[in-house]
């Protein structure tokens, strides 16, 4: 929420972009846009940079480069706002992850399902209370989902829920081994009968002798590459919008990108 002082900054900016005539309030702001205002701005910025006036004498000149900086200075107000206002709302969003389940139907067992959402309302208050990190991203290349705690937009346990979410979702050892022909539909049972608690699926097929160490590498490689990536996890749970994941992928990758320019 914006302080008084802040509210008549952003509605003088208002004013310079889109002029005095209209009707500037709160309201107007919460129904801006970006491409409202990248409009407006290039408008005005055509009807008062300096360079319109080369003929013209020097206070001509001098008072079209002040209105050419107010005008920009106006842009800049407007748009971190606007930037500000996205992410807070992204940030909001991405933190009720924690706290209840979004409207998705996940696959997997009913049985699996039902218990994991039940988790997740069940610890409803914890989430609400859980601190955003508010400090500088590290110098250093991250994962997505580490970008996304480092940039204040999530805490680590909505990052849990996505990668629970992942892992949970991917293809199955099994599936993988049946799809490929290293196991037939008999075989899946009969490792599943015979698996100590916790015990790994594929350890147990190899101590049966049905699949051997190279199998098992190759089809966990498979579950990597066919297991779904972070941001289509939050596009699927319905966390993001198409529109902010780019947004999000582009900030990520420049800032990937900054820290391997600084290595080189």
């Amino acid at each position: 929420m914006e302080s008084a002082a802040e509210m008549q900054q952003l509605l003088r900016s208002c004013a310079i972009l889109f002029g005095s005539d209209l009707h500037l309030s709160r309201e107007f702001l919460e129904y801006l846009q970006l491409s409202g205002l990248k409009g407006a701005y290039r408008k005005r910025a055509l009807e008062t940079h300096p360079d319109r006036l080369p003929f013209k004498d020097r206070l001509q000149r001098k008072g079209s480069n002040e209105s050419f900086h107010s005008v920009r200075n106006a842009y800049e107000d407007l748009f971190n706002f606007l930037k500000t206002r996205e992410r807070d709302a992204l940030r909001e969003k991405l933190c009720q992850a924690a706290a209840s389940p979004p409207p998705f139907k996940t696959g997997g067992s009913p049985g699996k399902s039902a218990s994991f959402f039940d988790n997740i309302r069940g610890n409803r208050g914890y989430s609400a209370i859980e601190n955003l990190y508010s400090g500088p991203l590290p110098h250093r290349r991250l994962l997505f989902g580490h970008f996304l705690y480092y940039s204040g937009l999530a805490n680590w346990r909505t990052i849990t829920r996505i990668l629970t979410w992942q892992r949970t979702e991917r293809p199955r050892i099994g599936e993988l081994g049946q799809r490929y022909g290293m196991l037939q539909p008999g075989d899946i049972s009969l490792i599943l009968r015979n698996r100590a608690p916790f015990q790994p699926f594929g350890q147990t097929a190899m101590s049966l002798g049905m699949l051997s160490e190279q199998q098992i590498r190759v089809l966990i490689f498979h579950q990597q590459r066919l297991q779904k990536k972070f941001g289509t996890i939050l596009l699927e749970k319905q966390l993001v919008t198409q529109q902010e994941l780019q947004q999000l992928l582009y900030e990520f990758s420049q800032h990937n990108m900054r820290c391997t320019d600084k290595r080189t």
